[in-house]
């Protein structure tokens, strides 16, 4: 159940982290790998050409990089980064209109209310092994946006 975030606590400098979902999870991670590998193989068979096999195996790999990969987190004065293989997201504060957490992480939203573009809009941040500190950044720079 999501639970809404309150601000009550003094912002950070920069708190950075690094989440890799594929090592919490290995044989998920080896079936995704293979399923990259089979569709580049598919479309090589289904077009004998080197460039369609690479090119399909990119778009596959694309969609499943942020398992595989690490994902990078950076939370600033800024705004929320959120850096992950070719992809690279930030959300100013004052574009946040919604944050909640879940039992993996936090959703940091644009959107006023609840949507099912929300899937597509913002960022989900995964609290890694220091998850207080993250929610104690969010609350922080929350609060100071409030305040000021």
């Amino acid at each position: 159940m999501a639970q809404p975030l309150l601000a009550s606590a003094r912002p950070e400098a920069v708190i950075r982290w690094r989440v890799h979902l594929a090592r919490k999870h290995p044989l998920r991670a080896a079936a995704a790998a293979f399923f990259v590998v089979a569709s580049a193989a598919t479309a090589y068979l289904i077009w004998p050409h080197a460039v369609a096999a690479f090119v399909a195996g990119l778009l596959v790999f694309s969609a499943v990089a942020e398992f595989l990969l690490p994902i990078h987190y950076r939370i600033a004065a800024d705004g929320i980064w959120c850096r992950n293989f070719l992809s690279v997201r930030h959300l100013k504060w004052a574009d946040v209109k919604r944050c909640y957490r879940d039992a993996h992480g936090v959703k940091v939203s644009p959107l006023a209310r609840p949507s099912r573009l929300e899937a597509y809009r913002g960022i989900y941040l995964w609290l890694g092994d220091d998850g207080e500190a993250v929610i104690a950044a969010l609350r922080g720079y929350l609060q100071e946006r409030t305040l000021s």
